[in-house]
């Protein structure tokens, strides 16, 4: 027969009729801990159900602006990927800790722990921050989620706040990934003397958030400007991923794939280098469909326009270079200057400390 502290029971039912479903977990889990060395079979079924719960309070509709009525988030139900990702080891090693931890929740549940819940994407665009996401709830069979910032986000910042708390309501309300893009954009520094009062109690909006999002599901927030993040939010997350271009290996066994050989896909990387993924996807698209055209080789194309894209990179890097040592010099700083570019304020820093050396 199974012995169950008679408090315990108590404080459980108390929790489970006020509707506190975060509380009502963490006095679960600790239920489960201790049943398991006196009863394993029924921890391991109460770890299960803890598993597979979902919350009672499910919105059956997606959440809506109130004005526009337009929808808040974008929702994939199965997601597809249209090619697989190719990671570092550093990522590779860390989105497949993710994974085991949520197919092994039950598991860590049984010793009274839980698997990461909240996860950081950082690094500049087109590195892969998105794919990773859908890549995860693909890999976990859970549908994905997306915040779309452009409706959130309102001209009256408490209707701002109002939106956030309902996607985050609503994605909480059965297993899921939500992906929050562009955080940077809501979760900024609040000691920013440009940002109101307001802007800055959306933020506590959202780390609140974050804290009561619940285990069974994943929350992915991605950002290409970590430094604007507010010093808050770092603690909030369970593991912090950065992306970066790829290194040449990299690029070569992404030319392999597009079905360049070894010798030339090699020759092709070094051209290629700094490019971000997503740059490389366009770049073959580009040079496949110029190959089919011109009947052309497609390898032979690919070489010809990444070197013309190059020759181009090059002098707009000297461009973008002469434009930030010319603010510097009027007394900009460097984070006036880094969004009078829509570059990163650290990149505005390399530049301006590569000129005192020199």
């Amino acid at each position: 027969m199974v012995q169950v502290d008679e408090n315990d029971l108590s404080l459980l039912f108390q929790q489970g009729i006020q509707g506190n479903a975060a509380s009502f977990v963490l006095l679960a889990r600790r239920l489960v801990s201790r049943l398991k060395k006196s009863d394993p079979a029924t921890a391991t079924l109460l770890a299960e159900t803890l598993s597979s719960m979902s919350s009672p309070t499910r919105s059956v509709t997606q959440p809506v602006d109130a004005d526009s009525r337009r929808g808040l988030l974008k929702e994939e139900m199965a997601v597809v990927l249209d090619h697989e990702p190719i990671w570092s080891p550093d990522i590779a090693l860390k989105l497949g800790r993710v994974i085991d931890e949520r197919r092994l929740a039950t598991k860590l549940r049984l010793s009274g722990l839980e698997p990461m819940k909240a996860l950081l994407f950082k690094g500049p665009p087109g590195v892969g921050k998105t794919m990773a996401c859908r890549w995860l709830a693909r890999e976990l069979g859970l549908p994905l989620l997306t915040l779309d910032l452009a409706t959130v986000m309102s001209s009256l910042l408490g209707k701002t706040g109002t939106n956030v708390r309902a996607v985050v309501d609503y994605g909480r309300g059965f297993p899921c990934v939500l992906l929050l893009d562009e955080f940077d954009s809501i979760a900024k520094r609040r000691d920013d003397e440009r940002d109101v009062g307001e802007l800055k109690r959306l933020v506590t909006v959202l780390l609140q958030a974050i804290d009561e999002w619940p285990s069974t599901s994943l929350l992915v927030a991605a950002t290409n400007h970590p430094e604007l993040l507010d010093p808050a939010v770092w603690r909030r997350f369970d593991l912090e991923l950065d992306f970066e271009n790829p290194s040449e290996p990299a690029i070569v066994q992404f030319l392999r794939a597009e079905g360049i050989s070894v010798t030339v896909a090699t020759e092709l990387a070094a051209i290629y280098a700094g490019s971000s993924y997503a740059d490389l996807r366009r770049s073959a698209q580009s040079a496949k469909k110029a190959a089919v055209l011109s009947d052309r080789s497609f390898e032979e194309v690919l070489a010809e326009e990444g070197l013309t894209s190059m020759a181009a990179l090059q002098e707009s890097t000297f461009l973008r270079d002469v434009k930030i040592k010319r603010l510097a010099a009027e007394g900009i700083s460097h984070r006036d200057i880094a969004q009078q570019l829509g570059i990163s304020h650290p990149t505005v820093g390399r530049v301006l400390k590569k000129t005192k050396g020199n």
